[in-house]
């Protein structure tokens, strides 16, 4: 018996109690494709917070909203996956593929997306605050207004849109920049050294005491802003 709140949710509650018995019921999550609303996967649990769904096919799955955190997403695929508002503290996604999905507005504190194949992914005013994306390739990415501070997102693959995010003292060493959109992020005390820049929008960013290579850190800088373009062509 589908519960009547649940019905228009994303992801549905199945009570499994046999009729006529009085015993408890199991209950089911059902993980639902975003665009056909066709069941993926059923999960037999109260929530999704703290499951373990290494190698799931989640491809286009709606969470919106849901609350997985801690959940155990590593090597799943989970491209065009809809996360927004999801609550995503210390989940694991390393590994995992993740082109096209969505993380708009979702909390993913100390996340974990190390070697995750990211290209294309929207990550707009996400919290990530202490998240881990080493060697990650995020290309063509969407942090505007993202909280990125201490993220480690150092060998990473960043030719992103970073459009007033906060990357304060991020650990950014190693990682190629080269082409992204850093119109008004916030770099300050961030580790820079051996990043590629070439090409990187830096209009207003603003970048005091981050460390560059020998050891130097930069003072207060002006940049000169570039041609106003729309977000999606800024890697054109």
């Amino acid at each position: 018996m589908i519960c009547p709140r649940a019905a228009t949710a994303k992801v549905y509650l199945l009570a499994g109690a046999a009729e006529g018995k009085d015993m408890p019921g199991t209950t089911m999550i059902e993980i639902r494709h975003k665009g056909t609303g066709e069941v993926i996967r059923q999960v037999e649990a109260a929530s999704l917070a703290g499951q373990y769904l290494e190698g799931a096919k989640l491809a286009g799955a709606n969470f919106a909203g849901m609350d997985l955190t801690g959940a155990d997403f590593q090597r799943a695929d989970l491209r065009d996956a809809d996360f927004t508002g999801c609550m995503l503290d210390r989940a694991t996604f390393s590994g995992a593929l993740l082109k096209g999905a969505i993380f708009d507005g979702a909390s993913l504190l100390k996340a974990d997306f190390t070697d995750s194949f990211a290209q294309g992914t929207g990550f707009h005013g996400a919290n990530l605050q202490g998240a881990v994306l080493r060697y990650a390739k995020f290309a063509e990415a969407d942090f505007s207004h993202a909280n990125m501070t201490a993220v480690d997102i150092s060998m990473a693959e960043l030719a992103c849109d970073f459009t007033e995010a906060n990357l304060t003292k991020a650990d950014i060493r190693g990682s190629n920049l080269a082409g992204a959109v850093l119109d008004g992020a916030i770099l300050l005390g961030a580790n820079l050294t051996d990043a590629k820049l070439a090409g990187a929008d830096m209009g207003s960013a603003k970048v005091e005491g981050a460390l560059m290579g020998g050891g130097r850190k930069l003072g207060p800088q002006i940049f000169k802003k570039k041609e106003v373009r729309p977000w999606w062509q800024f890697w054109s």
